[in-house]
């Protein structure tokens, strides 16, 4: 972690352009400024690799000196704790994804898996975790009775490409979304799975502090949360979608040097991907819903230990922030905008 006297180094956990995006709302609309974080540095390119998160993140958050990170996994974060690591989640980033599992027309449930070939854009992805328990439940193991098949064309499901992986067998379950799901499911490819039944709003990455940012410099902590919650906002309003998509664009084009973030990919490709953008408007996470999470890695064997959420969550500077941000008269129609977008999608 920085020491007290330099600015707050803030870090992307996550290497994909589009979790840079509210940090660059926040600076470029200004809101970082105007809620009195004057002096912060910023790394975009992703501290380290999924995979290796649950295992190496507090390692690389000291390393790096980080005092706050963002676009961390959940169950990273807890496993991390569990260990005794001085990081804690602070706040939300992203609920699990608005997706529907499909399955060949063969799969009728979640057993007829075994042996087959399930598409991912990248080990341990976001949406993973859904489907990974879902095998679990039905007796398959995830890591030797299926083949993950990891391809870019599997990112946003925006590109019709991952219809037709399915389509020719090449794999036999994908996630989609409208217009492609409402297209699969036309042609009587069966929906196997929808995380949104299972389990509304689950957090998939969140934001994690040190011990350290959230007792010696809570003020700096409540600003930066102040600055995200307010591009949350942003991120919502339909209005801002010509800025989203150029925003987008000028970080896939500048700001990395991955040749999969620089390609083909593209979050914001239409107005209600804007609206429907999976942030929580209070910035914040659910300690229900962190319990939950710490209740089945214990129940699959992945704490070593059992984990309360008092023991995970310091989440007090950002329901204070949220708190000062959504009581301002000025703000009144930013946040109507978004609760609007939460009220219309769930989240």
């Amino acid at each position: 972690m920085s020491t007290l006297d330099q600015p707050i180094l803030i870090a992307n956990s996550n290497y994909h352009v589009g979790h840079q995006v509210a940090i660059f709302v926040a600076e470029e609309q200004g809101f970082f400024n105007q809620e009195g974080l004057k002096e912060y540095d910023y790394d975009a390119r992703g501290l380290i690799p999924g995979p290796l998160e649950r295992d190496g993140l507090s390692m690389a958050i000291k390393n790096h000196g980080v005092d706050i990170a963002t676009a961390v996994d959940v169950e990273a974060a807890i496993y991390q704790r569990s260990l005794g690591a001085e990081v804690y989640i602070a706040g939300g980033w992203r609920y699990t994804p608005f997706l529907r599992w499909y399955g060949a027309k063969h799969v009728t449930d979640m057993s007829k898996l075994r042996g087959g070939r399930i598409g991912m854009r990248e080990k341990e992805g976001l949406v993973q975790v859904f489907i990974t328990n879902a095998l679990e439940a039905a007796g398959v193991d995830p890591e030797k009775e299926v083949e993950w098949v990891y391809d870019p064309v599997f990112g946003y499901r925006n590109n019709p490409a991952h219809m037709e992986m399915l389509r020719s067998g090449m794999i036999e379950a994908i996630t989609s979304q409208p217009p492609f799901s409402d297209q699969l499911e036309r042609e009587g490819y069966p929906m196997i799975l929808d995380p949104n039944t299972v389990f509304p709003r689950r957090p998939g990455k969140l934001t994690v502090a040190t011990g350290q940012m959230i007792e010696k410099r809570a003020d700096e902590l409540r600003a930066y949360f102040r600055a995200i919650i307010r591009a949350f906002w942003f991120m919502r309003d339909v209005k801002n979608f010509e800025y989203l998509r150029d925003l987008e664009k000028r970080l896939r084009r500048t700001n990395t040097h991955n040749e999969d973030e620089r390609g083909v990919v593209a979050i914001v490709t239409a107005p209600d991907r804007v609206e429907s953008w999976a942030i929580p408007i209070d910035g914040g996470i659910a300690a229900a819903a962190v319990q939950r999470i710490a209740d089945e890695m214990g129940k699959f064997g992945k704490l070593s230990r059992p984990m309360s959420a008092k023991d995970i969550v310091r989440d007090d500077a950002v329901k204070q922030a949220f708190k000062e941000v959504s009581s301002r008269a000025e703000l009144k129609t930013a946040f109507e905008i978004a609760l609007a977008a939460q009220e219309k999608y769930g989240f």
